[in-house]
């Protein structure tokens, strides 16, 4: 995938989130009568505007696109007329003040709603959460879970993916629930034994395989991709080669390939594969990288899936127009709690701050979601939407949630905050704001190394 690719995608995607948010403060502030001066998409140099209405606000676009603004008239900032004091933003009550500030964060949580409703309401493919393998002595096995069993509820909460799955998991998990799934097997549903959820690490990337639940793609034990350049490419794997054994270890699964593979960075490893019914071994040495703090390997390679099987367990859902209305504002709901408490575990100190992405990662994120089709790139849009949403009502001072908590101390004592004190904090919300985007952009350069 091209880096220009790549960058026109991030583009497309935070534009479309922070016009949004944007126009949720712009609306507010014209709605309450303060004067609009500009309305901005990006920092920095202006590269295309336009002034029009009855105040001439100037609508723009600048150069830097990694956010935006709305400018109002306000006497702190330049002097006004005195016809126009009443117009202000600072001559405002304090609750139109809050109604403007808050109004960017609201919009942020519409627009996921909504893009999460034409998902819902148009259509989309899912793959059924039909279990393909339960891993030894792991904590599916202890609850009885079986191969071929379709999960269909998690905590009474019916899924019917497995994206779905992930998601109910990890958010009960995150709110210190146990998990109870409920199994469609040989046409019964069963309730299986629960899972503590004091037995699991909520730092898992991946809740379903820590657990032990594989799905149908994990069957294979043949390669389907080979990234160019790789270790896999460089010690002669190539797509339809099937893995027999690794260092004389008989292969099962993808899983087996994958825990080798993982439990050997920098190690010769010898492979025992079938090539168009010839049997061949190689020499395969995979990379070493760093996840968790912990060096693991990396070879480059993929499962090849069959597409009958993939055909097999791919769903089309789609829903009514009040279904798919209540069904997003549920997941709208759902993904702002399981971020709201992953923000508490990270301050907390009960979760890795290593999955966190800068604008590296989130552009990588885009231009895959963007080439899988349009409700996979939805589905990204409205969680960073949300993501961004909570972000920006954090009591961080110069984000909105920053102005919302000076509002709040305004309505207790009786008074603003005097400017002097707003600036120190200020600077103070400067400095944190630029330690996490050098943290979020370390975070991105290590996996991308």
């Amino acid at each position: 995938m091209s880096i220009i690719y790549t960058i026109l995608v991030f583009i497309l995607t935070i534009s479309i989130i922070v016009t949004f948010h944007e126009y949720g403060h712009y609306l507010a502030a014209r709605l309450c009568g303060v004067k609009v001066l500009e309305f901005s998409i990006g920092f920095g140099k202006k590269l295309i505007g336009k002034k029009f209405g009855k105040d001439q606000t100037d609508y723009k676009v600048c150069a830097l696109p990694l956010g935006g603004y709305v400018k109002m008239l306000d006497e702190r900032e330049g002097e006004v007329n005195d016809d126009e004091k009443d117009r202000a933003f600072n001559n405002q009550n304090l609750f139109k003040r809050f109604i403007i500030v808050f109004s960017g964060p609201l919009f942020n949580f519409i627009l996921a709603i909504f893009f999460y409703f034409l998902i819902f309401f148009s259509g989309y493919n899912g793959i059924q959460p039909l279990v393909g393998f339960v891993l030894n002595n792991s904590i599916a096995e202890t609850i009885d879970l079986q191969q071929n069993d379709i999960i269909y509820s998690v905590n009474l909460v019916k899924v019917k993916t497995w994206s779905d799955v992930t998601l109910q998991t990890v958010k009960f998990l995150s709110e210190k629930k146990n998990i109870k799934f409920e199994v469609l097997r040989n046409n019964k549903n069963l309730f299986l034994k629960e899972i503590q959820y004091k037995d699991v690490s909520f730092n898992e990337s991946n809740i379903l395989k820590y657990l032990g639940i594989l799905n149908f793609t994990n069957k294979s034990s043949t390669i389907g991709y080979v990234e160019d350049n790789s270790p896999a490419y460089f010690s002669g794997l190539i797509s339809g080669d099937k893995i027999i054994s690794i260092d004389s270890m008989k292969i099962k699964n993808w899983n087996d390939i994958v825990k080798n593979i993982e439990s050997n960075p920098d190690v010769n490893l010898n492979f025992h594969i079938l090539r168009d019914g010839n049997t061949l071994y190689l020499n395969v040495k995979p990379d070493s990288i760093l996840k968790d703090n912990i060096n693991i390997g990396r070879l480059g390679v993929g499962p090849l899936i069959d597409q009958d099987l993939i055909n097999l367990n791919t769903i089309t859902i789609k829903h009514s127009f009040f279904d798919s209305l209540k069904l997003a504002t549920l997941k709208t709901y759902d993904f702002t709690v399981l971020t709201i408490n992953f923000i508490a575990k990270l301050i907390q100190g009960e979760a890795s701050a290593s999955g966190i992405s800068g604008p590296v990662g989130i552009a990588n994120y885009a231009a895959d979601s963007f080439s899988n089709g349009y409700s996979s790139f939805l589905g990204l849009l409205a969680m960073l939407s949300i993501s961004i949403g909570i972000l920006n009502l954090l009591p961080i001072p110069i984000l909105d949630g920053g102005h919302l908590m000076y509002y709040l101390v305004e309505f207790i004592i009786g008074k603003p905050i005097p400017d002097n004190i707003q600036y120190v904090f200020a600077q103070v919300g400067m400095t944190l704001l630029l330690l996490l985007s050098v943290f979020v952009l370390y975070n991105d350069l290590v996996r991308i190394m």
